[in-house]
């Protein structure tokens, strides 16, 4: 009996999502008083925060496509959403404060919330990691996410995550990712990884342009990591990578969490990395996921994208690109195709 309980403990996934209610008065209170006294030139853009109140469809889309789903984790800094049904049983709460050392909050960097999520108290080894802006966009199983008690995910190599600064979106995640891989290289040479799983690191997953990547790195005897191929919808982790992470590289993870967002941090692309370089993952060739930014250009392909039985899941990224004209029409147009795709409400709704 004891281990078809711990079997059963193993196969469990969680889902765990960020939430922010930036119209919260107290919210904002505390964040122009902490920006005031900011002495660095973080990041303070409206796109980091803004609000397209989609969030309820999220859970919809949970229920109706995922409901095999162990747990809810809803990480918020208190606040949550006035149509939120709290006693749901799959559901559980989670404050900054419960996780996140004192001296670090308030924080308004995403990345400090996120890095040290692997110390929610109850969350399960296996788990995906969901920004608000990722939404389920049809049926999935818990293979789509983990095989064998790895996440699925796919380690394409890239030479071509060129970072472009711009007055409005700085430099983006790309100082991120560089910093991710630069520091993975300081614990790990890339000819002993592969040495450990060739089919993971030449496999048909893939496709031609990864193995062709892949076969010019190892010809020309690269011993670091040049980049990987970025993917921002949700993500599935082991608990126990971003533990050992943290264990052999708790210096840069804690630089990495301030109260605003710097450019050179490590952000949560690093534990993805670290699931690559040692192995633990299920390769796999990913299809069904699209992202689009939130630029008037892009409505028509979301609209289409909402209504593809291919697609498995959008992430719906807001920018500066977007202006706050924009973002008044695009919310609009967003909650009709949201309500039509999800018109039920879901039993994490009151």
């Amino acid at each position: 009996m004891l281990n078809m309980r711990e079997k059963m403990k193993k196969q469990e996934i969680d889902f765990v999502v960020t939430w922010l209610d930036s119209s919260d008065p107290e919210w904002q209170k505390e964040y122009n008083h902490y920006k005031k006294e900011s002495e660095s030139d973080s990041d303070h853009s409206a796109a980091r925060y803004r609000d397209w109140d989609l969030f309820r469809y999220w859970f919809r889309a949970v229920e109706l496509y995922a409901p095999w789903v162990h747990k809810v984790f809803l990480v918020t800094n208190g606040t949550i959403p006035q149509w939120l049904n709290t006693e749901h049983s799959k559901l559980v709460l989670v404050n900054h404060k419960d996780y996140i050392p004192q001296e670090l909050l308030p924080t308004f960097n995403s990345c400090t919330i996120e890095l040290h999520m692997n110390k929610i108290k109850g969350l399960s080894e296996q788990f995906v990691y969901f920004n608000d802006d990722c939404y389920l966009n049809g049926p999935i199983t818990p293979e789509y996410y983990f095989k064998n008690g790895l996440p699925c995910d796919r380690n394409k190599e890239s030479f071509f995550n060129v970072a472009r600064y711009s007055p409005n979106d700085r430099f983006n995640t790309y100082i991120s990712m560089f910093t991710d891989v630069g520091v993975l290289n300081g614990h790990f040479e890339r000819p002993n990884v592969i040495k450990k799983s060739l089919r993971r690191w030449f496999g048909p997953h893939l496709g031609w342009s990864g193995l062709f990547i892949s076969c010019v790195v190892t010809m020309y005897r690269f011993r670091r990591f040049v980049g990987f191929k970025a993917r921002h919808n949700e993500q599935p982790f082991l608990r126990s990578v971003w533990d050992e992470a943290w264990h052999e590289e708790p210096d840069m993870l804690n630089k990495s969490c301030t109260r605003f967002r710097e450019d050179v941090i490590l952000n949560p692309y690093f534990f993805r990395y670290w699931q690559f370089a040692t192995n633990r993952f299920h390769p796999v060739n990913l299809c069904g996921t699209e992202k689009f930014q939130l630029i008037p250009g892009n409505v028509e392909s979301i609209k289409k994208a909402l209504g593809s039985r291919k697609i498995k899941s959008l992430c719906l990224n807001d920018c500066n690109f977007c202006t706050d004209n924009d973002f008044q029409r695009i919310k609009k147009v967003l909650h009709e195709h949201f309500e039509k795709k999800f018109p039920q409400k879901s039993a994490f709704e009151k």
